[in-house]
């Protein structure tokens, strides 16, 4: 809904101000981004992303060079997923076990994203965009208790921290209107370096870490 809103807004906007007038497009070499956007999350409760979130995001746009330029990003959302067939892998553990077979979790990150442009002509771009960021997660039951101190729910002495780096790969897009707006969106795996999204790895019957997958749609506001 709230992405509904944001689109219907923005191009109000770019109505009123094309009216009876050429559109002159710039590209500005610094822009505010905002935005709105979805995560998906695939892990050991759940071999396939399906279950989505919400997340808001803003950053810094550079975009003075022709081939390469840096983004500053915050993304602020929420995944959560359950599985009612999921099986503990007993062999993992020497306790009674109790894992979760349900989470959500807050997802805060900050990061810099190196854009690659593939195309930059005066209106659009088309980029590739690996990146590095911190991500603070903390995933929580159905009564929206920690898990981080519900031992019983991991294998033995198993212990993790809320914060990791991710190593973001997206690629995207975006198309530069009259005094340098734009609106753009990108996709991409936001691959965290943890295996703990939904507070299992041991007890966990899948060997890969856990993913997020995202799509956002983006507004850019030109700043200089």
């Amino acid at each position: 809904m709230r992405a509904h809103i944001f689109i219907s807004v923005f191009f109000s906007l770019l109505i009123f101000q094309v009216n009876g007038q050429v559109l002159e497009h710039t590209m500005p070499k610094l822009s505010l981004a905002v935005g709105f956007g979805g995560t998906s999350y695939r892990g050991d409760l759940t071999n396939r992303f399906e279950s989505w979130g919400g997340t808001f995001h803003a950053g810094l746009a550079f975009n003075k060079k022709k081939r390469m330029n840096g983004f500053l990003h915050l993304m602020i959302g929420g995944v959560r997923g359950n599985s009612r067939s999921y099986v503990t892998n007993s062999n993992q553990t020497t306790q009674i076990a109790q894992p979760n077979s349900y989470f959500k979790t807050s997802l805060i990150s900050f990061g810099y994203e190196l854009r690659i442009n593939v195309i930059k002509k005066q209106s659009y771009i088309l980029y590739v965009s690996p990146g590095i960021a911190l991500l603070r997660f903390d995933p929580k039951d159905e009564y929206n208790q920690s898990f981080s101190n519900q031992r019983l729910t991991r294998a033995s002495g198993e212990t993790y921290s809320n914060i990791s780096l991710m190593l973001p790969t997206k690629i995207g897009g975006a198309y530069y209107l009259n005094k340098g707006y734009g609106i753009g969106c990108d996709i991409g795996f936001l691959n965290p370096l943890t295996d703990y999204i939904d507070n299992i790895s041991k007890l966990g019957n899948r060997n890969k870490k856990d993913n997020l997958l995202q799509i956002n749609l983006l507004l850019y506001i030109p700043l200089k």
